[in-house]
């Protein structure tokens, strides 16, 4: 799978079923190129979408160890 592929896919938490939000970027391992998390990015609230320019980007950090399963249009994570 590449980043690409992954990149447009929601994260979803198991335990809740509320999407955390979307693959943004990755964190890898430069020795072995292990990836290690990934961050993502939440759905922006209403005021954040008129104006992007005033609020910088949320990111929330999801390890692969957190996560459950890849599936087509989702990720599922398990959030502690």
């Amino acid at each position: 799978m590449r980043f690409s592929d992954l990149s447009c896919k929601q994260v979803v938490d198991m335990k809740t079923g509320r999407v955390i939000g979307k693959v943004r970027d990755l964190c890898f391992l430069e020795q072995d190129y292990v990836i290690k998390e990934f961050y993502v990015s939440p759905p922006p609230s209403c005021i954040k979408r008129l104006f992007p320019f005033l609020f910088p980007i949320d990111e929330i950090t999801v390890r692969v160890c957190d996560i459950v399963q890849i599936g087509e249009d989702v990720v599922i994570v398990r959030v502690m």
